[in-house]
């Protein structure tokens, strides 16, 4: 199912190439930014992996909208992305077709949940998907498409086996406010080992940073490019720093790892910072950062045995991500190899 998963990613990949191939997730790109990941001293549980000791390592940080497409911010929703691309980390990755690249990734979105959760779901949604976000929006296509969400298409024919936890946190994103892409709270959702342990990521904006910002409000309507001129504007007026924490599992009944669907309790396992994201002031405004954005490939699976992502919508994300750069690479004409910092990708 996997296998037939990345089948139909790469060839969707194709089919939305109008001038270019583009993603079908994170398909509109708002900015690559040059940043520094500094590792504290974690003591006891919270130190391991790359975590386990101090270290500062160079990185960019992409930031991009969720859907697939090149549309205006207001034909968009406000599910927004964070990539961390952290170059010089030791060790060999999990992808086997550049063990030695000493690149680091995480994929953050700005939401607690995710929609999927089994390889078929993920194929099912996709194409669901592709019709957001007119297929909510639509009155007479709405009740219909969230049954074929509800039901992955029919194939669920027991109420008791619906995904109600899926829609939940499909609809938790139609809440999302749209607001500055440097004050919001972005979570990686699924699970990943986290050494000996099992631990969700996030990065949440320093206090000192989100009481700067001075662009608050995102009037997609009053500007189609809302959140990439927000994002230029602050980032070249100001240093933004954000606090890169982990919340370990520690009730497998109640933080599931295979329903990322469900959030896990914070009563149950506060989240501990455990390094620092700083982002220095920056200019982003020209076309050649869009451009280098939008040739960077970011994915969970570019990680380190320490930290191997975990659960089946995780291994689904593996070979998905990697056939979707393959094929946007190949149809843009694009060279695909790992920079080896962000001077290479920024100048």
């Amino acid at each position: 199912m996997v296998a037939q998963v990345a089948q139909r990613t790469g060839a969707s990949v194709e089919r939305e190439a109008v001038g270019r191939a583009v993603r079908t997730a994170h398909g509109k790109t708002y900015g690559l930014l040059r940043a520094t990941v500094t590792v504290g001293d974690n003591p006891g549980f919270h130190g391991q992996g790359i975590f386990a000791r101090p270290a500062e390592y160079d990185a960019v940080v992409r930031y991009s909208n969720g859907l697939g497409h090149q549309r205006p911010d207001h034909q968009l929703g406000a599910a927004c992305g964070m990539g961390v691309k952290m170059f010089g980390v030791p060790g060999p990755t999990l992808l086997a077709d550049e063990p030695d690249t000493g690149t680091f990734d995480l994929n953050l979105i700005n939401n607690e949940v995710f929609f999927a959760n089994t390889a078929y779901d993920y194929m099912v949604i996709e194409e669901l998907f592709a019709e957001l976000p007119e297929g909510l929006a639509n009155p007479s296509r709405r009740k219909t498409w969230m049954a074929e969400f509800l039901t992955r298409r029919g194939a669920l024919t027991d109420p008791d086996g619906w995904l109600w936890d899926e829609l939940f946190a499909m609809l938790s994103f139609t809440t999302v406010p749209r607001r500055n892409l440097l004050s919001y709270t972005y979570n990686s959702m699924g699970a990943f080992r986290y050494g000996d342990h099992i631990a969700k990521i996030r990065t949440v904006p320093t206090a000192e940073s989100l009481a700067a910002l001075t662009h608050q409000i995102v009037d997609v309507h009053a500007d189609n490019e809302a959140f990439r001129r927000t994002l230029v504007a602050e980032a070249a007026e100001r240093d933004h720093s954000f606090e890169l924490q982990v919340q370990l599992n520690t009730d497998l009944a109640r933080m599931p790892v295979d329903n990322t669907s469900v959030k896990w309790p914070e009563e149950l396992s506060p989240w501990v910072t455990v390094a620092r994201v700083d982002l220095p002031r920056q200019d982003i405004g020209g076309d050649d950062n869009l451009a280098a954005a939008d040739a960077t490939s970011i994915t969970p699976w570019r990680s380190r045995e320490e930290h191997r992502p975990i659960g089946e919508i995780q291994r689904v994300r593996q070979e998905v991500y990697r056939r979707s750069s393959i094929e946007r690479h190949r149809i843009n004409g694009q060279q695909r190899s790992e920079p080896v910092s962000s001077a290479q990708l920024l100048g």
